[in-house]
């Protein structure tokens, strides 16, 4: 079948194979639906590309614009014609960091995630409030005027990479899908031209202040905190995701020793990157998969089995 767009969701009648559902990067339940490239043999864009099926309990749509968006120099226009076009080689574009000032503006306990970890979560979890302060200082959670949460994404170097953007219930349950600061009209007057988005671990910019701490490599930057201030003996960092574990994002771990903490569901997933890097000095927590799809160390703590 031909189609005018480039990009569209995987259907048996676009693509004459069968339709491949995975699990959602938000609700974890296996309903999600790829989006495919119609001029490149039908191939993922990328596995976080795609809708949810559950559009009323989940709601998750990140769309190839948005994609496109995020990873400028990946971005084509819709095809105008049926001639086939070989692919130019994708230029390496330099890393040009956001100001640091972005950080220190909105470094703020204002956010509704914040507000109740802090005040909510942590008391009843008995953690010390001097150590959750300071998971506040060092992870320098932010927030924006509407209350989002802010997670920066700092390197070892301390380059600003972006800002995920995030809006939490006040019973600190996420809702809807992140955002960029990058991408926020409010911060476009801080953006550099030509900017790009090269993700790396939350938390990254921490390994070089706690050189001798054993690493623990969550999926989300709320377990990474919320585990932080629980376990603070160890330097917590998150992937951002399930589908955000990569072989570049752990360049900064080599030579350390460290474990993935994978959520319940995704062992596989992340056992089959593993295999595909050179890293050696790892090891992965695989207990998790006793429990209900999506579970992670967070929720044992704050909803005990």
């Amino acid at each position: 079948m031909t189609t005018d767009y480039r990009y569209t969701l995987e259907t048996p009648r676009v693509t004459g194979r069968r339709q491949q559902k995975t699990r959602c990067p938000h609700c974890g339940r296996k309903s999600f639906v790829r989006y495919v490239d119609t001029q490149n043999g039908c191939q993922y864009i990328a596995d976080e590309v795609g809708k949810c099926d559950h559009e009323h309990s989940c709601g998750y749509h990140y769309k190839p614009k948005e994609y496109f968006d995020d990873h400028a120099w990946m971005k084509e226009k819709p095809i105008q014609n049926r001639v086939s076009v070989p692919p130019k080689p994708m230029p390496t574009l330099p890393l040009q960091p956001l100001p640091m000032e972005l950080v220190s503006q909105t470094h703020s306990p204002a956010s509704t995630f914040w507000q109740w970890f802090s005040t909510k979560a942590a008391p009843q979890l008995g953690l010390d409030p001097m150590v959750v302060q300071q998971v506040y200082e060092d992870y320098r959670i932010g927030a924006d005027e509407k209350g989002n949460v802010i997670w920066w994404q700092i390197d070892e170097k301390q380059q600003v990479r972006s800002g995920k953007i995030m809006r939490y219930k006040q019973d600190g349950h996420r809702v809807g899908n992140p955002n960029w600061v990058h991408s926020e009209q409010n911060f476009k007057d801080k953006v550099p031209e030509g900017f790009v988005l090269y993700q790396c671990l939350f938390g990254q910019h921490l390994l070089p202040l706690h050189t001798d701490a054993q690493v623990c490599l969550v999926e989300s930057e709320k377990t990474a905190v919320i585990m932080a201030a629980s376990q603070p003996q160890y330097l917590w960092l998150a992937t951002g995701g399930s589908n955000a574990l990569n072989a570049d994002k752990l360049e900064c771990l080599r030579g350390r020793r460290f474990t993935l903490f994978p959520d319940s569901g995704c062992l596989e997933k992340w056992q089959k990157v593993m295999q595909q890097t050179d890293h050696h000095h790892y090891t992965i927590f695989d207990q998790m998969e006793q429990y209900p799809a999506n579970t992670d160390l967070a929720d044992l703590l704050l909803e005990p089995p």
